[in-house]
């Protein structure tokens, strides 16, 4: 607890705690900032992936929906499937008429190698065209469900498409196959005569999930995102993962919107889902991405994040510590020399030229006020001054070096902050305290010197206080150049600061009135502060009166004294308080001029 007691000690401790939690602060904003941009960036990417995922999905069936559109108004396809319904057509003539379609098939769907089979068929009529020698399976169910959808539809192009499923309906084994399609169908009718409802044909178009398959594994190794595929009747089409699954509340969030996102705990941990609808084919394209990766991206950013705050922290406080030693040096050799002083070693003397024009100027004033002292003291042997003017100077001895030690603590605590102009104020205050402090003869003075003398003192308590003291004055007209004892005004200051103010909350109200009356002169001294108790303001008048009965408040009884040794019984000094809302004291002396002869440059009288 001693090293507490230094002031390096303390300052390099608050500064420590003051950049550590700066820098602490500063680190956990920024993470989180990092964490939500980067989290932000992340939903963006994903989002845009599954959109331009969706949009490859579309390109590719586009191309084959057009293609069947294609296929739907071709005039002689028409007419090849209405010569191949009619009743009247020989076996020869269907022959011709299947190699004529073959081949209108093949020009069209040859080039696409991801087709599994493409045929055109009517299940009605038991007549398909497919494009090789290999049969359909007409009772599939497969096929029945999809001329049933056709079977009834009012106008051409009509297109469908039906989502993974096992064609079964190829009778040869060339095409048939352990994997799923994924088929388009289209209906063929007359679209040049709305008003013939006959359904030629129905086109089939199957081609392999393998595409898929390409196309979403290869954003599954670019990114990690995880894939699937939802038709409108919410069965999975396509997964990247076969152990992929959806909730059955996740999968009617995917319905209520056209796209969007949202994050949910899927296998343990968090995860992103984002979606977007097919314009074609009205399937929902559904990626998903683990915050594990962000999560581990994340904690190596906050690791070395906190390295490098706490080298940060580390090498700012060395280099503060080493500052704040050097700055406080010189305030600490005027504090050890204070102390010295303070013992009675009043022939020390200070060095008068220092690094800082500041401190120069004080230790010359220093060493002005100790070499006046040891005068004062010389002189006071030789003159044998009255008992009372002895109590005087040994009470000013005491208190000069102490309220000396407190300004130059607050000069060390303004260096410290950096406060230079506050540092010159409080600085030259003191000088101009510590001149006025050294020349005095017959110890009397004007008013106005005293009460500059006062203004003085409350700058620098002021700074002490951080601006909390406010001083009101007024004086009638001429009065300022009356005589009055000198340092008679600022024991009165003092006890309204130390008893009175600073023990209540909010600003210090402190007021100095000078009237003029008749023949006398009223000072009248009040404060906002605690007050006194009846008891206690009863008491210290009887000890006014009657010096028998004193028992403390020196600074106060040796004003009234000082001021009766020197004015007589003319000269009274009053006091009065209220509890809770103040003190008022008021001087009353005699109107006195002070001899031109003792004027000096600064305006005091000696």
């Amino acid at each position: 607890m001693k090293i507490m007691k230094s002031i390096n000690a303390r300052i390099i401790l608050s500064l420590s705690l003051v950049i550590g939690l700066s820098l602490i602060s500063l680190g956990v904003i920024s993470y989180q900032i990092f964490s939500r941009f980067t989290e932000n960036d992340m939903i963006k990417h994903v989002t845009s992936v599954t959109a331009q995922t969706n949009q490859s999905l579309d390109l590719y069936l586009s191309e084959i929906k057009d293609s069947l559109h294609f296929l739907s108004v071709d005039k002689d396809l028409i007419s090849n499937l209405q010569d191949s319904i009619s009743k009247n057509s020989y076996a020869i003539e269907h022959d011709q008429i299947r190699v004529r379609i073959t081949e209108l098939l093949y020009n069209i769907f040859a080039e696409k190698s991801d087709i599994r089979g493409y045929f055109i068929y009517n299940n009605d009529y038991k007549i398909s065209f497919i494009n090789n020698k290999a049969l359909i399976g007409y009772d599939s169910p497969f096929l029945n469900k999809v001329w049933a959808d056709f079977k009834n539809t009012q106008y051409a192009l009509q297109t469908r498409f039906y989502g993974s499923h096992k064609p079964d309906y190829y009778e040869s084994s060339y095409n048939k196959t352990d994997g799923n399609v994924i088929t388009i169908a289209a209906n063929i009718k007359d679209a040049y005569d709305p008003s013939n409802s006959t359904l030629y044909g129905v086109a089939i178009f199957d081609y392999n999930i393998s595409k898929l398959k390409r196309i979403y594994d290869q954003i599954q190794t670019q990114t990690g995102i995880e894939s699937i595929i939802v038709d409108d009747q919410q069965q999975f089409i396509y997964q990247t993962d076969p152990s992929l699954t959806l909730s059955s509340s996740s999968m009617e969030k995917l319905f209520e919107h056209s796209s969007g996102y949202w994050t949910e705990n899927i296998g343990g941990g968090k995860s992103l889902i984002s979606y977007s609808t097919s314009d074609v084919t009205g399937w929902k394209t559904v990626s998903m991405l683990s915050f594990a990766q962000l999560d581990q991206n994340l904690k190596l950013i906050r690791n070395t994040t906190l390295t490098l705050l706490a080298i940060m922290a580390t090498l700012t406080i060395l280099f503060a510590s080493a500052m704040t030693i050097r700055t406080n040096k010189p305030i600490l050799v005027l504090v050890k020399f204070i102390k010295n002083v303070g013992k009675g070693n009043l022939n020390l003397r200070l060095e008068r030229k220092t690094k800082y024009e500041e401190f120069s100027v004080l230790n010359r004033g220093i060493n002005d006020m100790l070499d006046k002292i040891n005068e004062l003291i010389e002189e006071s042997v030789k003159r044998q001054l009255l008992q009372k003017e002895a109590e005087y100077d040994a009470l000013q001895s005491k208190m000069d070096p102490h309220f000396l030690y407190n300004t130059l603590q607050s000069i060390s605590s303004l260096s410290i902050l950096g406060r230079n102009a506050d540092i010159e104020k409080v600085t030259y205050a003191l000088r101009d305290m510590l001149h006025y402090s050294l020349y005095r003869q017959n110890d009397m003075v004007p008013i106005q010197s005293e009460v500059r003398s006062v203004e003085n003192y409350l700058n620098i308590q002021n700074i002490r206080y951080d601006g909390k003291i406010r001083f009101e004055f007024h004086a009638d007209d001429d009065v300022l150049y009356y005589s009055i004892n000198k340092f008679t005004l600022q024991p009165l200051i003092e006890n309204a600061i130390y008893h009175g103010v600073e023990g209540i909350d909010g600003d210090w109200l402190i007021s100095i009135r000078i009237t003029k009356q008749s023949e006398e002169v009223r000072i009248k001294i009040s404060d906002n502060g605690i007050g006194m108790t009846p008891e206690r303001l009863l008491d210290l008048r009887s000890q006014l009166s009657n010096k028998n009965l004193r028992t403390g408040r020196i600074g106060l009884f040796s004003v009234a004294d000082r001021l009766e040794l020197k004015f007589g019984p003319s000269a009274t000094l009053e006091i009065d308080s209220i509890q809770h809302e103040g003190t008022i004291i008021v001087l009353t002396i005699p109107q006195h001029y002070t001899e031109r002869g003792d004027q000096h440059d600064d305006g005091t009288t000696n």
